[in-house]
């Protein structure tokens, strides 16, 4: 199933390291996602791992139709 959405351009986002610090001030190494300067999410490097072996599992069956 793909999702439609008449955009003005595509959506596009950067990878960077990043440590995430919470409120008491305790680090959690990992990936940021940025749009533009702007974090849209932090991942563990476990959760990072997790997500890229999902998009490259989506992008096999999508060059396999």
């Amino acid at each position: 199933m793909y999702l439609q959405t008449a955009l003005p351009r595509r959506p596009f986002i950067k990878v960077r390291y990043w440590t995430w610090r919470d409120h008491a001030r305790n680090a959690t190494p990992g990936v940021g996602i940025f749009t533009g300067n702007q974090i849209q999410a932090h991942l563990t490097p476990a959760e990072a791992r997790n997500l890229a072996d999902k998009l490259h599992d989506m992008a096999d069956q999508i060059d396999a139709r």
